[in-house]
């Protein structure tokens, strides 16, 4: 009896029956551009079934058996991403100073999406683009010198985003920017950011960077182009509260964009029907509010989840200036959660008190005595 009670959902069910399929068709074009792509469905697929192990635990009681089947913690997986996300939102909270902090998004032209899609390590430009922006916006003019011997030192977190609601490739960094600055070990109120000056300098720091990394005989043209049509500088500001996305605390924002950090393209509860063959899909456009219905066949749904899935190492979420884990210039400044709290919030990331928040209900209780079952042995 193999009692487990997860399901790995719709996505998972899409890509067992037309992985192999689609991966003899394209793999060569896959090994390529997303060279990690087999590995991880095949991670997703395998998924708390049994394939990947299980933890057997055995109830003292009246010796009732549980398989606790071990998870895929794969890039694809909508339910291991949930616990992704309270694991990151909780190691960025521990580290947040308790001061106001503000929201920025980091956009770039549609046309410039493509230099970025068959490889997206060069995202690396997106993120040293921001950290430069920040950081010179932060002091002042713009110098050509390291950062990092800069008077004023920001504290900030950069997250990558990569698709909108229609899971088109937008590659975007969402900040979340403390408002003080430290300059010579004491606090410093940042009373004022230029946004104007912000986008200007992020379009010339990032397309300075784009041709250095992709030459000046290939990127050029477009380097031009970006100057005739964006002379006041590329989009920087408050993207979510334009949509009108507003959080009471920075606890909540930063809930919303490492969700997108850690999940795939597409929530499950946005797959309306798959019958085998197409997958009916669904999403409102933040512009207009308009509900959009949209039918793929299963092929061109799977491309639009895998041009997605970031490279092995590739880090998604970023910390900069005194909010960088090397960094001890904030040490002893007072926190967003006190030290007090952080072993007992670290106590509830453990899978079982996971559970027991998330769903309300103790998993290693027997369903038969109500005893608490006792880990028995592991399996792999």
């Amino acid at each position: 009896n193999i009692n487990s009670y997860k399901n790995t959902g719709i996505v998972a069910n899409i890509l067992e029956d037309n992985w192999p399929k689609f991966y003899e068709i394209y793999k060569k074009q896959l090994d390529i551009i997303r060279p990690n792509a087999d590995v991880e469905v095949q991670k997703i697929i395998a998924c708390a079934n049994g394939k990947l192990g299980a933890s057997i635990y055995l109830c003292p009681n009246c010796n009732e058996i549980y398989f606790c089947h071990h998870t895929c913690k794969g890039r694809l997986c909508s339910s291991c991403g949930i616990k992704t996300q309270i694991i990151e939102t909780e190691s960025i909270l521990e580290r947040c100073i308790n001061c106001s902090h503000r929201h920025m998004t980091f956009t770039i032209p549609n046309i410039l999406n493509h230099w970025f899609i068959n490889d997206l390590t060069t995202c690396d430009i997106l993120f040293e683009s921001v950290c430069e922006t920040l950081y010179s916006v932060s002091n002042g003019k713009y110098k050509k010198t390291r950062i990092y011997n800069l008077k004023n030192k920001p504290g900030f977190f950069a997250f990558l985003h990569t698709f909108g609601r229609p899971m088109n490739f937008n590659p975007h960094i969402h900040v979340i920017f403390a408002e003080y600055v430290i300059n010579n070990g004491k606090l410093k109120k940042l009373t004022y950011l230029d946004y104007t000056a912000l986008s200007k300098r992020f379009m010339k720091i990032l397309l300075d960077k784009m041709e250095k990394f992709f030459g000046k005989k290939i990127f050029r043209g477009t380097k031009n182009q970006m100057y005739q049509n964006y002379p006041n500088g590329f989009y920087v500001n408050n993207k979510l509260e334009d949509d009108g996305i507003k959080f009471n605390s920075i606890d909540g924002l930063i809930k919303y964009v490492v969700r997108y950090c850690s999940r795939p393209a597409i929530a499950e509860s946005r797959i309306l029907d798959y019958d085998g063959k197409n997958v009916k899909w669904c999403y409102t456009d933040h512009k207009n509010n308009q509900y959009h219905e949209i039918t793929d066949d299963v092929f061109s749904f799977i491309k639009r989840i895998i041009k997605h899935l970031l490279p092995y190492n590739f880090k998604s979420i970023r910390s900069y200036g005194f909010y960088n884990k090397s960094s001890k210039l904030c040490d002893n400044i007072i926190k967003v959660i006190s030290k007090e709290k952080f072993k007992f919030k670290r106590s509830l990331l453990k899978w079982k008190n996971l559970i027991l928040t998330s769903f309300k209900r103790i998993p290693i209780k027997c369903p038969k005595c109500g005893h608490l079952m006792e880990l028995s042995f592991e399996v792999s």
